[in-house]
């Protein structure tokens, strides 16, 4: 008898159809409108924790300035006051003491105590000032071109004109992060807002305390608002029209006001002249960052660079240059001419002039008009910009250290150049010889900070607060000049570290000496000692 097997799926029931997926387009946005983000503004943010994480964050700390400020701020800490005289340099007893950087020597005394964090923690706050510079400086062309990628184009620029000046962590770098936030409130035209009433005397009030380049932001102030005026007079033929603008009159009105917040520091009025001597004193001289610029230097041929391009885009571009931005061109530029490191200055300036100009160029060449639609905003693109500022995070050796625990090696935390090796030497013979010290300036700030409390360097890096006579003696010893057994005699040097590499021919000299005593010798360095101390 046939059998026939029937088929189970003829019998079963059909199955259902699978339901359809939400449509994701009707979702609504739960995200409070002012903090979505649009995918410009996060390509903007990712160029800027690339610049973080690769530049900055992970860079061995420079060690010329840094450790001076270090040893500076942990006195202040230490005694709990403010110094008035010099409070570090044997030779320098007595000398005037203008504290225009106690608040950033402190902050970076603090912030090196952190346990376990330290070096990681400097790192990574020194490559925050730069960013927060950066940001400011691709924000202004932003309000003015509205155009993200010459944004991103202009603080390229700012960082490739300016970055000799970046790779040194201190308190200038503070400086040039308020001097950036004001040039962008001074280009965006947002001195008109009243919130500026409040927050740019607070801003100088920090900054006066933080560091002595508050005198050049209120210069600026000052050329914006001639040049606001200069600008009106030129375009109405009216000098009464020019002088009773608001903008100008606020912005006089303004500048009297930061001045007068910037006196609520520890010396007063005393600070404009300390800000005035600096620059004149004759020690500042033989400092190579404060030769004048030349085309021999990185920087120079990067700053010519940049000039040529603003000087092609400015012919092309249909954007008008207004008088107060040529005025503060032209000022910083002659300023950046005399010494390169005013190249702080001069950078942000002319990177938002080559992005506003070249957003403008731009798109006369393609024919588009503002204004344009605003990109879609969105809470997507807000989570989006936390996960990289995470991942950037992540990526920092303090990023590394606190998520992980790793803590990196101190080599990999500061410079090739840093006297680790004889920093150590020095810390663990207590033994030393009295008197004053001989130490290259750049070195005298770290092994005075690792080395036994008595270690007394000659000099250091603060030459303002050094006699002209003591600076150029210790030069004539740097350099081996014939009289350099009778310095070191009359000034009671007992010990002496000589750079290998740079000080060649003092080298030489001690090594043929009879009256002194090899030490320590590494790569690096050499540590003599005077055979009978002298006093």
């Amino acid at each position: 008898m046939p059998v026939v097997l029937e088929n189970p799926e003829h019998d079963s029931e059909p199955s259902p159809k699978p339901a359809a997926l939400p449509d994701a387009s009707v979702l609504e946005d739960k995200t409070p409108e002012w903090c979505r983000m649009s995918a410009p503004a996060t390509g903007f943010l990712f160029g800027l924790g690339l610049i973080l994480v690769v530049l900055f964050a992970n860079r061995p700390l420079w060690h010329s300035d840094l450790w001076d400020h270090i040893n500076y701020g942990q006195y202040t800490i230490d005694s709990g006051s403010i110094p008035n005289t010099e409070p570090l340099l044997p030779l320098a007893e007595g000398m005037p003491w203008v504290p225009t950087a106690w608040l950033s020597q402190v902050s970076m005394a603090k912030t090196l105590s952190i346990k376990n964090l330290g070096l990681p923690a400097l790192q990574f706050g020194h490559g925050l000032l730069v960013i927060a510079s950066l940001t400011a400086v691709g924000l202004a062309i932003v309000r003015k071109s509205h155009s993200v990628l010459f944004a991103m184009i202009g603080y390229l620029v700012f960082l490739a004109v300016n970055w000799h000046q970046f790779l040194i962590i201190r308190p200038q770098t503070v400086g040039v992060v308020f001097y950036a936030i004001l040039i962008c409130v001074l280009t965006t035209n947002t001195i008109r807002r009243r919130f500026v009433w409040f927050v740019l005397p607070m801003m100088f009030n920090v900054w006066a305390n933080s560091h002595g380049s508050f005198a050049m932001g209120l210069a600026m102030m000052a050329v914006y608002a001639a040049g606001r005026v200069a600008d009106i007079w030129l375009q109405t033929k009216s000098l009464k029209l020019a002088i009773n603008n608001q903008t100008s009159i606020r912005l006089v009105l303004l500048t009297q006001l930061c001045a007068i917040a910037a006196l609520v520091n520890p010396v007063g009025l005393e600070i404009y002249a300390e800000v005035l001597r600096v620059g004149r004193h004759p020690n500042i001289t033989s400092m190579f960052e404060w030769a004048p610029l030349t085309l021999r230097m990185q920087q120079g041929q990067m700053t010519a660079a940049a000039c040529v391009l603003l000087f092609l885009l400015l012919q092309a571009s249909p954007r008008r240059l207004r008088i107060d931005e040529l005025a503060a061109l032209l000022v910083t530029g002659g300023m950046a001419l005399w010494s390169a490191r005013m190249l702080n200055w001069f950078a942000p300036i002319v990177a938002i002039s080559i992005g506003v100009h070249g957003a403008a160029v731009w798109r006369m060449l393609r024919n588009v008009k503002l204004p344009q639609p605003p990109a879609n905003r969105s809470g997507l693109w807000t989570v989006v910009s936390l996960g990289l500022c995470w991942i950037f995070f992540g990526f920092t050796a303090l990023g590394t250290q606190t998520i992980h625990g790793k803590t990196p090696d101190v080599r990999r935390s500061v410079s090739r150049s840093t006297p680790v090796e004889t920093g150590r030497f020095l810390s663990e013979h207590a033994e030393l010889p009295p008197g004053i010290a001989f130490v290259p300036a750049e070195w005298a700030g770290y092994l005075m900070h690792v080395g036994p409390p008595r270690f007394a360097p000659m000099v250091n890096l603060h030459v303002h607060v050094i006699s002209a006579e003591v600076w150029n003696d210790y030069l004539r010893i740097l350099n081996g000049s014939s009289d350099w057994d009778g310095l070191l005699d009359r000034y009671g040097i007992n010990l002496l570290v000589v750079d290998a590499s740079r000080q060649t021919v003092l080298l030489r000299l001690l090594r043929n000496s009879d009256e002194f005593v090899r030490r320590y010798e590494d790569n690096q360095s050499v540590v003599f000692e005077r055979k009978e101390a002298v006093r």
